[in-house]
């Protein structure tokens, strides 16, 4: 009564699910975060302690390298914009580096995933 049902079924695909945008508490936790906001933003809302700072300006390609490209890298700003941070991976990558976006920046870090900065 039902077989439109069974030949569906049949010829349809297994569709891996798309793997997540946002970053894990573990990808986080082990890559060195490149942070990309702006110096008020550090002293405001702190660091995290596997990152370094690197404001998106005139000379963030420069300071880029300078670092060990033998590490894995993940980018962050403030609220995870994408164009920026598509720009600051596409820049990092051109230097060479192993550089993911991390998506949802330092709000979505240290809010969703409890992974929270210091203050120096």
């Amino acid at each position: 009564m039902f077989d439109f049902f069974k030949k569906k079924q049949k010829h349809q695909e297994f569709i891996e699910p798309k793997k997540d945008p946002f970053p894990t508490y573990d990808e986080v936790k082990n890559l060195t975060i490149i942070d990309i906001r702006d110096s008020e933003d550090i002293e405001y809302y702190g660091k995290y302690p596997n990152s370094v700072h690197i404001p998106f300006d005139e000379y963030f390609a420069s300071k880029l390298m300078m670092l060990d490209k033998n590490k894995k890298y993940g980018i962050m700003d403030l609220k995870g914009i994408d164009s920026i941070l598509d720009e600051a991976v596409k820049i990092a990558k051109e230097v060479g580096l192993d550089v993911k976006k991390l998506k949802g920046g330092f709000f979505y870090i240290s809010e969703v995933l409890n992974y929270k900065p210091i203050k120096e």
